[in-house]
């Protein structure tokens, strides 16, 4: 009796069919995958300014993160 309500089962999961995804959910899987693949790239990119700047000044470098667009003026 186990044996044939088994038998049912796989069957059941065989006949499972997977439906192939939305053009609107490839673009939503697309887009997923790459902010994945830029918060990795910013997090080997923040692991390896650790590693060059000294342990005492790390709590320092949320100010520098921040790509600066111009030079800034000298005041003297």
């Amino acid at each position: 009796m186990i044996k044939k309500q088994k038998r049912k089962k796989m069957k059941r999961e065989k006949k499972k069919e997977f439906r192939k995804p939305t053009v609107e959910e490839e673009m939503e899987i697309a887009r997923m995958i790459e902010e994945k693949q830029e918060e990795e790239e910013d997090l080997m990119e923040i692991r390896m300014v650790e590693k060059m700047v000294p342990r005492r000044f790390h709590k320092y470098l949320k100010m520098f993160k921040k790509k600066s667009e111009k030079m800034l003026t000298r005041k003297t």
